[in-house]
Order: C-alpha cells, then structure tokens, then sequence
C-alpha cells in the first residue's frame, strides 16, 4: 500500500487495547464489537499490537490472531501493526506474516531491552525496512532504552519504504515542529501520539494522531481534527481543552503505579459500554484495589465525553 498522501484527510487512528477473555485466551468476538463500535464514531484506522495493546506480551500467533481478526471485522480499515521484537529477523519475519493477514502498515520500535547508538538504530530499521513487504512507520516512546532522535529519524525517512513516525514522547514536549523542520521534502509523515499535544502538532504540520484515548472518547478526537480541517481553530482550541482534562487521567498517581493501572483506565470504561465482555490482561493473575476502580468510575462520570 502506498504511503499516505499530504491532501488526504488528517488521520485519526485508535492505538487499540488487546481484549482478553477471562481465561486469558485472546477476546475476538470483543475486538470486533470494538471497531464495529469505532468505525460508526468515526474511527477507520487501528493500531494493533502497540503499546497500548500489550505487544511485549504478546506471541507471534497472537499478533497474527489479532491481525486477522480486525481484518474480518473492519474489511475497509487501514491496519497499522507493530512488529517490534528482540531484534531485526523477528521484526522482519512479524512484518511478512502480518502482511499475510491483511495489516497495511508494519510499526517499527527501537529493539526491547537492550540500548543502541543512533547508527546501530539507525541500521537495524534500514535492514527492516529493506526486506519488509510493507511500509513502515517508526514509534517512538519514552519507554524504550534507545530513542529516536531528529537527526536519526531525518535520515530513515530518506528510506523509500520509511513513511513516517509516531511520537510518544511523554507530553513535556512536542518535536513535531522539529520532526518536520528536519524531513522536509520526504513524504514522510508525524504522528502524535500524546494527547495533551493534539492540536499543537496539527499547527506545526503534524498529519494525525495516534492515540489510546480515542478507544474510549472516539468522537471528541474525531471533532479535533475535523474542526482543525476545517479552519474552526476556536473550537479545536475548545475541543483540545476537554482532550486534556482528559488526558489529565493518565497524570494520576494511582495510574502511573503500573503499565496494567494505566490500561485499565481504557480497558474498564470499555467493559462498562459492553463492548468488551472482561477487563482481562496478556499477564494473568493481574488484580487492582477497588478504591482504584473506583476512582476510575468516578472520572468517567464525572467527564462528559466518557459517556
């Protein structure tokens, strides 16, 4: 598939949670119910297998399941896939088999674990670009031991088969500007995946965003950039402001305690609408105070575009 093009419309892509079922087995039928569910919010394009979707936890066969089922349940949506692993073979070889089952973007981290020079990083996207079937965006995220810097995505995105990045860079500061200062004359594109940072990246040249959040306030996201593209910049300035009161949750002590305190601020609210049958994790026995779920319940009753 081709990469996108700058007169398309901004992307709005859902960074999906993993549904799982009580035995810890993968929730097909609620991942369905899930796009169906996004898909009339105005949401056609899914990252699977993100962060937010539990990747390091997941295997390759569970990686394709996803793939092939988001494919059967949204035949039209664009699929971003992350295909991040312990090295460029692994990487290379999730990219040929998510090809197989219908993703149309492989997503790209720096390796797990182990900590590269920006030309070790460098390399190894370049040997997994060259023998990937389909384009690849790079992610980056604070998390990661090696991170993308400007200069370095500079040069991937010279790559004919390296069409852009998703930034994750925690909210205290948005490289965008810098991102695209950098790339110019590439068609490569930045996507935010912060939310605090919507609108910010959008004004400096930022094609869409890639974004947990939009799997629980679909419309609110959907509003932004529609607003935005259309030059109503006071009212995406008004929709930006709701985007981080929400966002604002995330910042909670009691959600930075774990990774899984953080997904269940997404995966709870899911639960509650029906279209997830159960809260449940890649990492079994996972279990939370219920003064923590309840503090959760409160946010969502308390913000308007959670209903």
């Amino acid at each position: 598939m081709s990469s996108p093009s700058p007169s398309d419309p901004l992307h709005l892509i859902a960074a999906l949670v993993t549904p799982f079922t009580a035995n810890g087995s993968l929730d097909t039928e609620s991942l369905g119910r899930l796009l169906r569910s996004l898909d009339q919010d105005g949401v056609h394009e899914y990252f699977l297998a993100g962060s937010t979707g539990e990747s390091p936890l997941l295997d390759e066969p569970e990686r394709l399941a996803l793939v092939a089922s988001a494919r059967a349940a949204a035949p039209g949506a664009r699929l971003y896939v992350g295909i991040s692993g312990a090295g460029h073979r692994q990487a290379a070889r999730v990219s040929r088999l998510v090809a197989r089952e219908g993703a149309d973007v492989a997503v790209l981290m720096s390796p797990y674990f182990i900590a590269l020079s920006q030309d070790q990083l460098a390399d190894y996207c370049i040997r997994v670009a060259d023998e990937s079937p389909l384009p690849v965006a790079l992610y980056h995220h604070l998390r990661m031991p090696t991170p993308f810097l400007v200069p370095t995505v500079a040069r991937l995105a010279a790559h004919p088969n390296i069409i852009g990045i998703k930034d994750t860079s925690g909210g205290d500061h948005d490289r965008c500007a810098e991102i695209k200062a950098a790339t110019e004359g590439c068609p490569f594109f930045f996507y935010q995946g912060v939310e605090k940072l919507t609108l910010s990246s959008l004004a400096a040249g930022a094609r869409g965003c890639v974004l947990a959040q939009a799997c629980i306030a679909p419309r609110l996201f959907r509003a932004l950039l529609d607003a935005w593209q259309a030059g109503d910049h006071a009212r995406a300035e008004s929709l930006q402001g709701r985007v981080t009161a929400l966002w604002s949750l995330f910042l909670k002590p009691e959600v930075r305690q774990s990774f899984f305190h953080f997904l269940l601020t997404l995966k709870r609210p899911l639960v509650q609408r029906g279209l997830v049958d159960f809260p449940g994790f890649a990492l079994p026995g996972v279990t939370f105070d219920p003064s923590y779920e309840a503090m959760i319940d409160t946010f969502v009753r308390e913000n308007p575009d959670l209903e």
